[in-house]
């Protein structure tokens, strides 16, 4: 993954939280008797949508308007409020499963990016042999 991938990844995973947001509202009207479940669904896609704010502004990304993201994931929920509850179900579980390997790519990219840094640090740091850290040390 390179610096666009990266920021691009960003911005995509933003506007699907947001939209996530709306589609689990959305999914908790149509499914009353679970609507405790997607409304905490929607409550965490809005908090990860918060913290993915600081990225955007960071890299000056313009995601979609909110109008949009939230029409969008209203559209996927009203598509899939015709679906079982079971079907529901099984459908999330198998599109939970890429939303992982993606997540785990982005920390892996971002993990690589601290590590780099520090190396960055490392290498920056010169080591002086005439200096006498045991007397420097003991001076104090």
């Amino acid at each position: 993954m390179n610096n666009t991938q990266y920021t691009l990844l960003i911005l995509e995973a933003y506007e699907d939280e947001v939209a996530g947001a709306a589609y689990f509202d959305n999914l908790a009207r149509a499914y009353p008797q679970h609507s405790s479940f997607f409304q905490k669904c929607a409550a965490l896609e809005r908090t990860t949508a918060n913290r993915l704010v600081e990225l955007l502004r960071k890299y000056h990304l313009t995601p979609s308007t909110q109008t949009t993201l939230q029409e969008r994931g209203a559209l996927d929920a009203r598509i899939q409020a015709t679906s079982n509850w079971r079907m529901l179900m099984q459908q999330s579980i198998e599109s939970y499963a890429r939303y992982v390997a993606e997540f785990k790519a982005l920390e892996e990219f971002i993990a690589r990016r601290k590590q780099k840094h520090l190396l960055d640090l490392m290498s920056k740091l010169e080591w002086d042999a005439a200096f006498d850290y045991k007397a420097e040390r003991s001076r104090r």
